[in-house]
């Protein structure tokens, strides 16, 4: 984080604050899981809906949040959608008290009893809350940064989604051995309301832009969808295109090693040890190896965070995905020793998640000020409602071919990805920023 002034490190760490928060509710729910099943006696299935629904929530609403984050002040925007959160899981907590006056509902011949129906509510309005981050967070980036170190601020921002997605299953495997599960989210819900809070104290100084570039000159209404994609074919239509078609291939990978990876490692490696007469099961040792994965992203994002600034985006994108493409294929086609294992769960952790700030520098460099927060809200909708059937599928691919052979067949989604970032190198694609000066017909 070299080079940034006092006030773009403290609106890094306030608006990266946001995004760990983010993941840290979206990763609330899984780690209690098998808590929830033996206290609740509810069947896997509706658990698994209780994700699903939070899943379709935020991605629904980050389109139509995105149109509000490019037209009213971000300041009540975001630390709002994160009280709801918030909120909604304390809603969570109180769910089986809430919902026992309530009648049971039959759908499809099973039986959703009042307390899931309240759980099921509450996390819709879960999703719904959190999707104001991307939508409202890269907006105020590009907006209170020097262009020059904005690849830094985004691979900070990135970086916090994975450190939430690690801290919190660590988190939760601490609090459950003197809490009990209402406990856990009450807590979590109070500290989000909180957050919040103290969320939009801190932008309400004039120190940060808050208000919408669209907004702070008179009478700019800004750029709309249609003349974007009427007018600016290859400087956005085609070059955005290619991009949510990168998201959609390389989220297929990511996927499965989200939610497959631990059961990839306690199926083809089942490592286990003895530390100090405890005995550490396959299960918990596939658990570290995962949490490894994350915290290479981590790392890796902050470092090529600064690289986005160096050098063309499209070459950090090539080469993430090259790496992550390699690591996959010898996860799946080699047996590795445990230190190997490690040193390959770092670089496929690196390759496949280090390119967040180079993905999303370049989304931003594609977009008017004026219309990034629909941007990133139309793509992170199109891309989440595209994939959201992608765990049961690959679930069912693992199943049929067999753990090595499924992740053989998913490293085609980095491939994928690879050539969508060759695409962007064709002038029949993608025009950038700094040739458009020398080819007038950039635009069509």
């Amino acid at each position: 984080m070299s080079g940034l002034s006092r006030r773009e490190l403290e609106f890094t760490i306030l608006v990266s604050s946001s995004h760990f928060a983010q993941h840290v509710f979206y990763r609330v729910l899984p780690p209690l899981i098998p808590v929830l099943a033996v206290a609740l006696e509810y069947p896997l299935w509706q658990l698994g809906l209780l994700i699903t629904l939070y899943s379709i929530g935020m991605g629904v609403v980050q389109a139509p949040l995105g149109v509000l984050a490019d037209r009213i002040d971000r300041r009540y925007l975001l630390p709002t959608g994160l009280a709801l959160s918030g909120g909604a899981y304390v809603l969570f907590a109180f769910a089986p008290v809430l919902g026992g006056p309530l009648p049971a509902v039959t759908v499809l011949g099973a039986t959703l009893e009042g307390g899931f129906l309240v759980m099921a509510a509450a996390m819709v309005i879960v999703g719904i809350g959190l999707a104001v981050v991307h939508p409202a967070g890269y907006p105020m980036i590009t907006d209170n940064v020097d262009e020059r170190n904005k690849g830094k601020i985004l691979g900070f921002f990135g970086a916090s989604s994975k450190l939430g997605d690690a801290a919190t299953p660590a988190a939760i495997a601490g609090l459950i051995l003197v809490l009990s599960w209402e406990q856990i989210i009450l807590a979590i819900g109070t500290a989000g309301v909180l957050y919040g809070i103290a969320l939009y104290l801190a932008l309400r100084s004039d120190e940060f832009e808050t208000m919408p570039s669209g907004q702070r000159t008179e009478g700019d209404a800004g750029v709309t969808t249609s003349e974007l994609v009427r007018e600016e074919r290859r400087t956005f239509l085609y070059p955005m295109t290619a991009i949510y078609v990168f998201f959609v291939s390389s989220g297929a990978t990511s996927h499965a090693i989200t939610a497959f990876l631990p059961a990839f490692l306690v199926a083809v490696y089942a490592h286990s040890f003895e530390a100090f007469g405890v005995h550490v099961g396959a299960e918990s040792v596939a658990s570290g190896y995962f949490a490894l994965v994350l915290l290479a992203g981590a790392a890796t994002q902050l470092y090529l965070g600064g690289v986005t600034d160096e050098y063309d985006s499209r070459l950090v994108l090539a080469c993430c995905m090259g790496v992550a493409t390699v690591g996959m294929v010898a996860l799946a086609l080699f047996e590795l020793h445990p230190a190997t294992l490690i040193a390959v769960l770092f670089v496929l952790g690196g390759g496949l998640y280090g390119v967040n700030p180079a993905r999303d520098a370049l989304i931003s460099d594609l977009t008017p000020p004026a219309f990034e927060g629909r941007a990133f809200g139309y793509i992170f909708t199109a891309a989440t409602l595209t994939s959201a059937a992608f765990p049961t599928l690959i679930g069912y691919l693992l199943e049929h071919l067999g753990m090595r052979s499924g992740y053989l067949v998913m490293s085609i989604g980095t491939v994928l990805a690879v050539a969508c970032v060759a695409l962007l190198y064709s002038d029949r694609v993608y025009v950038p920023e700094s040739d458009r000066r020398t080819d007038p017909e950039g635009s069509d």
